[in-house]
């Protein structure tokens, strides 16, 4: 690398590698007055399974691009461990049990440059622990979540952005996310009405073409339907990407369609993504070497630059 190249030189050419634009890259560097606060982001999706590929891609892409990303993942789910030995028949009981032990943290590096601050590390923990209090009024115990607020709270100095991985997608963190982003899962992408099952060699008929508006209505339902009926409080959305399980049947023009209804309704459009590997592994990041490979990172950089500009663009508030 050429020497008494400023920082924000050196970050752009890091990102060029990846597929970005040095001047580009250059002039956003530039135009920043005063860096970001770290952004703690977290995923909203009715199942998570098969979208953790699609999130370690995003933040790959990042950290290629010279930005350091932390991945805070819960680890085991706390009700396996603490509510051990309920339910187990009478003679069991009789025994002394020994209290579960909640698994260690363990931290991972996934990616670091070589001559740069891009890092990309992943951290698991526990989010929350037994009350001292005992028992709520339902008969559960008492949860703390201020082990998730501690691992929050040590990482903002170290990293840009924190993204938070639960057990469930589903309902949002008002306490420590600063973003909410929602990820809407495709199975069967909606361009028309209906299909007809016909006896004979043609097999299946299609129905009437839907037009963009009618598409981005039945993936509103389809797939976010879960945060409508949510009885949580009203929360900001900084904007939703979608990934197919299959390739989709329309070209880009329909989907600009589908975005700009999108935007209307109050969901700002962030990406497409088609699942690289259907079915997933459950519930598993992509492998370090996937994370090295450009041409993997260059497939989610789109989305992580359009997600970013959102992330840097909204008010300095928490949900």
């Amino acid at each position: 690398m050429p020497k008494n190249q400023s920082t924000a030189a050196q970050s752009a050419r890091r990102a060029s590698r990846s597929g970005e634009k040095y001047t580009e890259v250059l002039r956003r560097a530039k135009a920043g007055d005063a860096p970001h606060a770290p952004h703690v982001l977290r995923f909203l999706a009715e199942r998570s399974g098969n979208l953790h590929y699609l999130v370690g891609g995003i933040a790959a892409s990042w950290a290629h691009s010279g930005q350091r990303v932390l991945l805070l993942e819960e680890a085991e789910d706390y009700w396996r461990w603490s509510m051990s030995g309920v339910g187990r028949s009478r003679s069991r009981r009789k025994k002394a049990i020994e209290p579960a032990t909640p698994p260690e943290p363990t931290t991972s590096t996934l990616w670091a440059s070589p001559d740069g601050p891009g890092l990309l590390v992943h951290h698991t923990c526990m989010w929350e622990v037994r009350h001292p209090s005992g028992e709520s009024d339902r008969g559960l115990p008492r949860t703390d979540r201020s082990p998730l607020t501690a691992a929050v709270a040590d990482a903002l100095d170290a990293y840009e952005v924190i993204v938070l991985l639960p057990r469930y997608w589903s309902y949002p963190d008002r306490e420590n996310a600063t973003a909410h982003v929602v990820i809407g899962e495709i199975d069967i992408f909606p361009h028309t009405d209906c299909r007809t099952a016909l006896p004979g060699p043609r097999g299946e008929e299609m129905g009437v073409p839907l037009s963009p508006e009618q598409s981005a209505a039945v993936l509103r339902e389809r797939c976010l339907g879960f945060l409508f009926g949510s009885p949580h409080l009203p929360i900001h959305l900084d904007g939703v990407i979608w990934q197919s399980n299959g390739e989709l049947p329309v070209d880009e023009d329909y989907l600009a369609g589908v975005d700009r209804d999108m935007n209307r309704a109050g969901l700002r459009p962030l990406g497409w993504a088609i699942s690289e590997r259907w079915p997933s592994p459950h519930r598993e990041l992509p492998e370090p070497d996937r994370l090295k490979d450009l041409s993997f990172v260059q497939r989610y950089q789109p989305i992580a630059k359009h997600l970013r500009t959102a992330l840097d663009s909204r008010p300095a508030r928490r949900n």
